[in-house]
């Protein structure tokens, strides 16, 4: 008979001690390992990235033109519900392909289309993150005029850096929405310098990359996922589930026929409570409070 063990453990750092402690980006390990990582699984992330860039620009192309005779705020409402249900499902994909990647698991370009069945979770993220950045930048607006405008700016870039794990959370750890957004913001708020330095090297890497009428970018859009992807793992851990598959003798086997109806309600709790299945109600009671 073949029997199934499930051991649960998590890859990399600790979400709580990050929190708690701190950490340090190595930005030449970093850079290292993702070159590393990119060339040794190039094919599927980048085909899943070329997936990505075709399949918006289609649906964007269907919608330009009936676009063109809606308002202004209409066009924002529009764009802003594609945003959330099309390309955030896809954007996740990537940055969980790159995080597979990051502990060693391979992928396939198919894998990209695996978030959308928690696609109302991340829509919602989306949302969030997009009010608390319109709201800030029209209360600056507003408020400093021509100044608050530039300032808005730099406030959006800030936002989308310490929003930058929201995705990855929801998807890997199965947190709420709202819980992502602090823990990301909690997070990268922590090391908002080596954050902020890390965005500007891959900035700077992205312009590279488009000088050589952009062919560099089939090299670096892989590269980024597979960095954050690194990053994700040291400061966040990824939680993995090694199955093992042990062989019993039809002795053993009768020996504990006896103690299966003792057993039985031990066993469904235990099936209930599986490592794979509740990671995420586990971390959510870890850190809710």
């Amino acid at each position: 008979m073949l029997v199934m063990n499930k051991t649960h453990f998590v890859l990399g750092g600790d979400l709580k001690k990050s929190l708690t402690e701190g950490y340090t980006l190595d930005f030449k390990k970093i850079f290292k390992d993702a070159f590393a990582i990119t060339r040794s699984n190039y094919i599927p992330l980048t085909m899943a990235c070329i997936f990505t860039i075709a399949i918006v620009a289609f649906i964007f192309t269907l919608n330009y033109e009936a676009l063109i005779g809606l308002s202004e705020s209409k066009q924002i409402i529009i764009n802003l519900i594609f945003s959330s249900f099309v390309v955030t499902p896809l954007v996740t994909g990537l940055h969980m392909m790159g995080i597979n990647h990051a502990v060693g698991l391979k992928s396939r370009s198919i894998d990209l289309f695996i978030y959308f069945n928690i696609i109302l979770k991340l829509a919602l993220a989306s949302l969030i993150m997009n009010v608390i950045i319109f709201a800030v930048n029209m209360f600056l607006t507003q408020v400093l005029g021509d100044i608050g405008q530039k300032i808005s700016y730099i406030v959006m870039i800030y936002f989308n850096i310490v929003f930058s794990m929201v995705y990855p959370l929801i998807a890997e750890k199965k947190l709420s929405p709202s819980l992502s957004i602090k823990l990301s913001f909690r997070l990268i708020n922590k090391n908002l310098l080596q954050f902020t330095l890390l965005f500007v090297f891959l900035t700077l890497m992205a312009v590279v990359a488009i000088l050589p009428s952009g062919l560099g970018l089939f090299f670096f859009v892989p590269f980024y996922f597979n960095v954050i992807g690194i990053v994700y793992r040291q400061i966040c851990g990824v939680g993995v589930v090694a199955t093992t598959i042990v062989k019993k003798d039809n002795d053993d086997d009768s020996n504990n026929d006896d103690n299966d109806d003792s057993n039985n309600d031990d066993n469904s709790d235990g099936d209930n409570n599986g490592a794979g299945k509740n990671d995420g109600s586990k971390h959510s009671a870890e850190f809710e409070a």
